[in-house]
């Protein structure tokens, strides 16, 4: 911690400016922050994540819904919800948990342990604190009685139906039901389901079991593998293994392994490897090794090896050893060692096959 920043909050207690209490919470977030800023945090929804022995992960640990085994390192925090977490090594930070069931396998904890909900199997072995909050609940499944809301300065973890205006947090876990007008946060980790008017995050994860719902979202990066529904899509990155339906998409980088059915799509990439449906696309590449229906695609180059039917496609370069099924073509340069069918088509220069008329 910088001792310039810890001196002024001292000043500040003798001075009168602050109480301790105060001077006590801003010391722990002078304390986060730097450990936030040495340990870039790694989210893990749904899957089983093993650290094997001998390897050091620079980095925090978030995980919902999953199983952690812990062999090797983990320097920094390990921050867990609705999981299991088996620790055979060594975490140098801090381990939280709420709502699940930690394994003590002969492992160690150098920093603090705060278990919220949880369950303990084993002699545990904590350098720091070992405080528990407890009692007796089924864990580690959805079959929680009672609705849920647990929250802290920075986080909030929501489970059963809630409804409310506003929400701004670092992060925020959705594991039941929610519906809000508004959502600003960094990090979003959905495996319930969230309807929301206006979503605003850094990152956003959505499980196969999560459903979100929204008029207009803003991101940095989307990670979905559930269903999303949404008006107006803009993010930096989307990477879709499960299923999106939006009227407009707006992203730099689109990596499509699932579902879209989209009105519009804009931006720089697209590369597809699942179904992509649209009524108009304007991108400046896209690789297709999937499934594309589309009415009107604008690009500068498309490198397809699957299918694509489209009625209207302007593009500089095709290179295409798949499949295009157009009714107007217009390129400059098309390379077609696969089957191009077009019912009109124009073109400066052709290399391969050549291009056969529809009827």
């Amino acid at each position: 911690m910088d001792r310039s920043e810890l001196r002024r909050v001292l000043e500040a207690v003798e001075s009168g400016e602050i109480t301790p209490q105060d001077a006590e919470k801003l010391i722990e977030a002078l304390y986060e922050k730097e450990i936030e800023d040495k340990y870039d945090a790694e989210d893990f929804v749904e899957i089983t994540k093993e650290i094997p022995e001998g390897e050091e992960l620079n980095k925090s640990i978030s995980m919902t819904n999953g199983k952690l085994v812990i062999k090797g390192k983990v320097k920094g925090d390990v921050s867990v919800v609705n999981s299991v977490v088996e620790i055979q090594g060594v975490i140098n930070g801090n381990l939280n948990a709420v709502r699940s069931k930690i394994i003590w396998a002969g492992g160690q904890v150098d920093g603090d342990v705060n278990l919220i909900l949880s369950k303990e199997e084993g002699t545990p072995n904590v350098v720091g604190k070992h405080n528990i909050v407890s009692f007796d609940i089924p864990l580690v499944n959805k079959l929680f009685a009672d609705k849920v809301k647990l929250q802290s300065d920075r986080e909030i973890f929501i489970d059963g139906e809630h409804k409310i205006d506003s929400l701004k947090k670092e992060k925020v876990i959705v594991n039941g039901r929610l519906s809000a007008l508004s959502i600003e946060c960094e990090n979003l980790i959905l495996t319930g389901s969230l309807t929301v008017n206006n979503l605003q995050a850094e990152s956003v994860v959505v499980s196969k079991s999560g459903i979100l719902n929204a008029e207009h979202v803003e991101l940095e990066r989307l990670v979905n593998s559930g269903n999303c529904n949404v008006g107006v899509l803009e993010a930096e990155e989307i990477t879709n293994m499960g299923s999106i339906e939006a009227k407009e998409v707006e992203s730099e980088r689109i990596e499509n392994s699932g579902r879209m059915k989209v009105k519009s799509i804009t931006g720089e990439t697209m590369e597809n490897k699942g179904e992509t449906e649209c009524q108009d696309i304007k991108l400046e590449s896209v690789e297709n090794t999937g499934l594309m229906i589309i009415e009107t695609a604008k690009l500068e180059v498309i490198d397809n090896t699957g299918e694509i039917k489209v009625n209207l496609l302007r593009a500089e370069t095709i290179y295409n050893t798949g499949t295009i099924s157009v009714q107007a073509l217009e390129t400059d340069f098309l390379k077609n060692k696969g089957k191009v069918s077009a019912k009109l088509f124009n073109y400066r220069e052709l290399e391969g096959n050549p291009v056969t008329k529809l009827d």
